[in-house]
C-alpha cells in the first residue's frame, strides 16, 4: 500500500518559490537549447483528488510545471489561459493587421534577456521593429527564401526565443510540424501569420474602425480591432477589443478607445463683389 504524503504549507511556498526561479531561469536557458527538468518539484496529487487537476501551489493556471509561462500584452491577456502563453506553444494570427500583432505579441514574450527572430517580413525594418518595442540588439530579420529555407527555419527554432513568421512566408505542412517538434523540444514561442497546419491558439481579427479622421481633414490614428481567441486550453472562444496605434505599434484597450476625431475647417471670409472703377 502505497502512502500519499501532503505538503505542508510551508513546503508549498518554498515549491512555489523555487518554480519561480526556475521559470525565469527556463526563458534564459531556451535561447541556448537548453531545458530544465522540473518533473521533482510537480505537486504531489491529493487524497481522493481528480486526475488532471492542480491543487493550490501559487503556480498560474494551465501550468502543468514542464514549460515556462511567458506573458502577453495586458490588453490581450483575456484571450489566452492564465493570462500568458506557454513557452514552446504556438499562435496563429489570421485576420486584419496580423504584422502588427504579431509584433506585440513577441515584443511582450521576449522581454529583455530572449531572442527574438522575423522571417517572412521582407518590408520590416529596424526603425518599425524599433517602434514596435523590439531590442535591435538582440533581433534577427531573416529573408528565409530559396532552397536553404527549412534549415534557417529550423537553426531560428533552435537558438531563439521567439520566432515570428510573417505573412510573406510559405510553409510546406511538413516543415510546419518540424518547426512546431523543435520548438517544443526547446521552449521556443512560435508566432505565424499563415501557417499551414494548426497552433495551440489562434487569434481572429476584424477591423471596426478608423479614428482620427475628420471632414476632409486629419489623418488616419487608430484602428479598432475585434480580437476572438480559440484553441488549446479555451472553452469555447474568447473575445475582446483593442486599439492598435498607427505610428507605435503599441496595443491598447478598446475601451479607451474615443469617438473619431472631427477637426472642423476655420471659417472662410465672406467674398465682397469689388465694383470695377471707371
Amino acid at each position: 500500500m502505497t502512502a500519499v504524503t501532503r505538503e505542508s504549507p510551508v513546503q508549498q511556498e518554498r515549491l512555489a518559490q523555487a518554480r519561480a526561479v526556475l521559470t525565469a531561469a527556463e526563458r534564459s536557458a531556451a535561447r541556448w537549447g537548453g531545458r530544465i527538468d522540473r518533473t521533482a518539484l510537480r505537486p504531489v496529487p491529493a487524497p481522493g483528488s481528480a486526475p488532471g487537476s492542480t491543487p493550490e501551489t501559487g503556480m498560474p493556471e494551465g501550468d502543468d510545471g514542464t514549460g515556462a509561462h511567458l506573458p502577453v500584452p495586458e490588453p490581450l491577456a483575456d484571450l489566452f489561459p492564465g493570462a500568458g502563453v506557454r513557452a514552446g506553444s504556438s499562435i496563429a494570427v489570421q485576420g486584419t493587421a496580423p504584422t502588427s500583432l504579431l509584433l506585440a505579441l513577441a515584443v511582450a514574450a521576449a522581454g529583455e534577456d530572449s531572442w527574438c527572430a522575423v522571417a517572412g517580413m521582407p518590408d520590416l525594418g529596424l526603425r518599425s521593429a524599433l517602434d514596435a518595442g523590439l531590442d535591435p540588439c538582440r533581433l534577427a530579420l531573416a529573408p528565409a527564401e530559396g532552397e536553404q529555407r527549412p534549415q534557417v527555419l529550423s537553426a531560428l527554432a533552435d537558438g531563439v526565443g521567439v520566432l515570428v513568421l510573417g505573412p510573406e512566408l510559405e510553409l510546406a505542412p511538413a516543415l510546419w510540424r518540424n518547426l512546431l517538434g523543435r520548438a517544443r523540444a526547446t521552449d521556443t514561442l512560435v508566432l505565424a501569420a499563415r501557417p499551414p497546419g494548426t497552433a495551440d491558439i489562434t487569434l481572429h481579427t476584424t477591423t471596426l474602425g478608423w479614428t482620427g479622421l475628420g471632414k476632409g481633414s486629419g489623418r488616419l490614428r487608430k484602428r479598432r480591432l475585434h480580437v476572438t481567441s480559440s484553441g488549446r486550453g479555451i472553452a469555447g472562444q474568447r473575445e475582446v477589443q483593442v486599439l492598435l496605434p498607427q505610428v507605435v505599434g503599441r496595443i491598447e484597450h478598446g475601451a479607451a478607445a474615443t469617438h473619431p476625431v472631427v477637426v472642423h475647417a476655420a471659417p472662410r471670409p465672406a467674398l465682397h463683389p469689388v465694383r470695377r472703377a471707371g
